[in-house]
């Protein structure tokens, strides 16, 4: 047998240049490729989102809630990403839109502090105002990504009502991702029909509307939001610790160590770094006491009269009165007990303090939670004959379930040391540091 071999010329076409993709492994989410606004990611800006924590203070309460706000913008982007896509597919916007709109994603959050909610009571300006300022910044980098910066400005300004995909209270893209996210890394737990309901949400007349079909998962997304702010938003010992962070920080605005403008540039490591080599007496004393968990405690809480029985208090030391809806509504609105209000609040503990016959700085009033964060904002349903419908009207009580559930989490609280516990919560003191928070 012969075995026979031929030459053949091999020809070679000239390389092919392959731009990689760039991945990102979320948890959330999978794998997914962010080659798209690399220039915009790699920006100092978006970087220093890294060591800025998603959830503040809430790391003292659960240990794997250390996620950051880049992972949430990001996140936020790819699940923006791929709802432009199907609304540019559906001809309900163009393609420079969607583009744009997921840059806005990207960026909806580049604006926060340092500790986001809990300093920016401290800055001038909110976080959505300190992020149109940067963004005006960086107009080069977004447009290195192939976006129309006038359109992503627009979104940024809240002009451009395809804003709302992204920044809608119920169906926005980074609310479902934060409170998927949240949810994942605190109680285990996340939004049944989540998924679903992105799948289902359309851009209709300027406003987001979602199908007939998606109405459960919207209503089940609605009762999570309300799961969340009980278990881990409105934690107690988070809400004191965050309190304690902010009287901490305006100690060190107070003694010239740092300034508002400082606030909105440093993260989350750098302004405890600042606290732990402090040489402002109270704010050095109290970061010891955070640094070790060592939180303040309730020693007289204030809430409506028909939710007094909330929370175990039995073998505690620890007060609580009922009072009515006005006073409370009262109370919420006054400006001396908000934490805008720093000056106020801290002439507030220092009658308390004296009043009870406690040192000056053992004494921490939580300020109620404003109820705007509880407002059930209404969904419109895209009704099978194309009209739009609200959700509102179809189940009333189920917002006003709602709204009854949040009036259970208002609550003013006074805080002191463990030491000093007993003797704040005695009941003649109590009444005396309740007369002097209603005169406040």
């Amino acid at each position: 047998m012969r075995l026979f071999f031929f030459r053949h010329k091999v020809r070679y076409m000239p390389a092919q240049k392959i731009t990689a993709p760039k991945i990102i492994a979320d948890p959330i989410y999978g794998v997914f490729d962010v080659r798209q606004v690399l220039p915009m990611i790699e920006t100092p800006e978006f970087q220093s989102l890294g060591d800025k924590r998603q959830l503040g203070m809430n790391y003292l309460v659960f240990p794997s809630a250390t996620h950051s706000r880049k992972a949430h913008s990001l996140g936020a982007y790819y699940a923006t990403r791929v709802l432009a896509d199907r609304w540019i597919q559906s001809k309900l916007i163009t393609a420079e839109e969607g583009d744009a709109l997921s840059g806005y994603a990207l960026y909806h959050d580049i604006g926060h502090p340092a500790f986001s909610h809990v300093t920016e009571a401290l800055c001038d300006k909110d976080n959505d105002e300190l992020g149109l300022e940067i963004v005006k910044r960086l107009r080069k980098e977004i447009e290195a990504c192939g976006i129309n910066y006038e359109l992503l400005l627009g979104m940024a300004e809240h002009k451009n009502p395809l804003y709302l995909a992204v920044h809608d209270k119920n169906l926005g893209m980074e609310k479902l991702d934060y409170l998927e996210r949240d949810g994942f890394y605190t109680i285990l737990s996340r939004p049944p029909g989540a998924d679903y309901l992105r799948k289902h949400i359309y851009f209709v007349d300027g406003n987001l509307a979602i199908d007939e079909k998606a109405v459960d998962s919207a209503i089940e997304t609605q009762d999570f939001y309300m799961k969340m702010y009980k278990n881990v938003y409105l934690r107690k010992a988070a809400v004191i610790a965050q309190r304690m962070l902010q009287k901490m920080v305006y100690k060190l605005m107070e003694a010239g160590e740092i300034s508002k403008d400082d606030i909105v540039r440093l993260t989350d490591s750098e302004l405890l770094g600042i606290l732990a080599l402090s040489g402002e007496k109270t704010a050095k004393e109290m970061y010891g006491y955070l640094r070790t968990r060592n939180l303040y405690r309730e020693a007289i809480v204030i809430r409506p009269e028909k939710f007094t029985h909330a929370g175990n208090i039995a073998g505690k030391n620890l007060v609580v009165f009922g009072i009515g809806e006005k006073e409370m509504a009262a109370m919420m609105e006054n400006k001396h007990l908000e934490p805008r209000n720093q000056e106020a609040l801290e002439n507030l503990e220092k009658k308390i303090a004296e009043a009870a016959g406690l040192p000056e700085t053992s004494v921490l009033v939580v300020p109620v939670t404003h109820p705007g964060r509880f407002e059930a904002k209404d969904i419109l349903i895209l009704s099978q004959n194309g009209g739009l419908e609200s959700l509102k009207g179809r189940y009333p009580a189920h917002f006003k379930n709602i709204e009854e559930v949040a009036q259970s989490y208002f609550a003013l609280r006074v805080c002191t040391l463990e030491e000093h516990r007993k003797k704040l919560s005695d009941r003649a003191v109590a009444g005396n540091v309740r007369a002097i928070l209603a005169g406040s």
